[in-house]
């Protein structure tokens, strides 16, 4: 491996949850991720794990995937008086959600009403999330709220 810097290996994992129906638990105790991506996962013994720049000792932890809520209504920055979006986001974070996607901004102080606005806040959303990770959490933003006149 040419770059070690993005390599992550995780040892000692107690049980690894794969989140698939079909085989729901893989075997192994050690998962590598390279570039925010996992690459491999096996028992260590087996794995190529020489060389990471970060190494997790799980202690036993089970390891699962990050969940997904499907139905957020965020907002863009943290300047609307309804809601503190960042705190929000990363508490979602530590409940386990690490991808939100939207439907729709509509907690934002004077939200365009009219097709055209509508259409230009949810591509700016989109461009925004798509820009910037809050806490780490992916967010699929960009949803049009709808609106008398859109359908």
């Amino acid at each position: 491996m040419s770059d070690t810097s993005a390599k992550l290996v995780i040892r000692n994992i107690g049980m690894i949850l794969s989140g698939k129906m079909e085989e729901p638990i893989f075997d192994g105790d050690c998962v590598i991720a390279i570039n925010g991506k996992i690459s491999a996962w096996g028992y260590e013994k087996d794995l190529d794990c020489e060389a990471a720049a970060t190494e997790v000792d799980a202690h036993g932890a089970t390891l699962a995937p990050g969940l997904i809520d499907s139905h957020v209504h965020p907002v863009v920055g943290d300047y609307t008086p309804r809601q503190q979006q960042l705190g929000w986001i990363d508490s979602t974070l530590h409940g386990g959600v690490t991808t939100l996607i939207s439907a729709g901004e509509v907690h934002m102080p004077g939200r365009p009403k009219d097709i055209v606005g509508l259409k230009a806040m949810a591509i700016a959303s989109q461009r925004w999330y798509e820009n910037f990770r809050p806490s780490g959490v992916k967010v699929h933003a960009g949803a049009p709220v709808i609106e008398q006149g859109m359908v």
